[in-house]
């Protein structure tokens, strides 16, 4: 159960707040989007502007609109990332790549999508350079519990060709025409849950790829990919999600579970 940008569906999306909820809420993993900012430092962001998600109206009244890439570190650091969700999350900051360390406590693996790479050039290498030279990181990397994804085709073979665990973003049923397309060195997909079929499962299976799926939000559509052999789920509610397969929960009763492996996503 992968908690998507965090444990959203309940706090900020992107903030030490969502992450650490996310670890409370049951999640074995994170997923968090990153950028490159003007002056070269990764930092944690879905969207192309901060309208969404910040102050940026307020603190940069004339600059609103600009790409979020177009702000230095130092000025994303005057904007709240909160507010906007509620007030009880005012303050909350927008979170630098070099901080999400202390925001997770490593309870959690984490997988980084690499946000529109075409307007943080370089950003594979930035990344690969604070994974290598980061203790913590290593460990996360040793232990298989990090992934790094994109949709950009071209992304994701910067970063295969930087050694790092690559992943397949993709928006349509990942079958066999499509994965002919790409990188063969990638770990494997991670699927838009409402266009994967039967096919398309086997199609990753038949290439011993891993198959993860997002943005998986109802009982209904998560038993569906657990049908099709997902090892992963991306989810904005994690704990919702997982609360009915607590043991000895109501969707428990009368059901073995000596046999069933834990819910942790196979990163291969």
């Amino acid at each position: 159960m992968v908690g998507h940008r965090g444990n959203s569906g309940f706090a900020p999306e992107n903030t030490a707040a969502a992450f650490a909820q996310a670890a409370v809420a049951g999640a074995n993993m994170i997923e968090t989007d990153v950028r490159l900012t003007a002056d070269g430092e990764l930092f944690l962001f879905h969207d192309e502007t901060g309208v969404r998600t910040t102050n940026v109206a307020q603190v940069y009244p004339l600059r609103a609109e600009d790409p979020i890439t177009s702000f230095t570190a130092g000025e994303l650091r005057r904007l709240d990332a909160g507010a906007h969700f509620g007030p009880e999350y005012a303050g909350e900051p927008i979170v630098f790549l070099s901080e999400l360390p202390a925001a997770l406590g490593f309870d959690l693996g984490v997988n980084l999508e690499i946000k529109s790479p075409v307007s943080s050039p370089g950003v594979e290498q930035e990344l690969a350079l604070m994974l290598a030279g980061n203790r913590d990181w290593a460990q996360l990397l040793e232990t298989q519990q990090l992934a790094v994804s994109s949709f950009d085709p071209a992304s994701v073979s910067r970063l295969a060709d930087l050694h790092l665990p690559a992943w397949q973003l993709v928006s349509t049923d990942p079958d066999a025409v499509l994965l002919a397309g790409t990188d063969p060195r990638v770990r494997g997909v991670v699927a838009d849950h409402r266009c994967l079929t039967a096919q398309g499962a086997a199609a990753v299976r038949a290439a011993e790829l891993g198959l993860w799926v997002y943005t998986v939000n109802s009982d209904a559509d998560t038993a569906a990919v657990l049908a099709l052999g997902v090892d992963a789920v991306i989810t904005d509610f994690p704990g919702n999600l997982l609360a009915p397969a607590v043991p000895g929960g109501p969707a428990d009763a009368g059901r073995d579970t000596s046999e069933e492996p834990p819910a942790v996503p196979v990163v291969r």
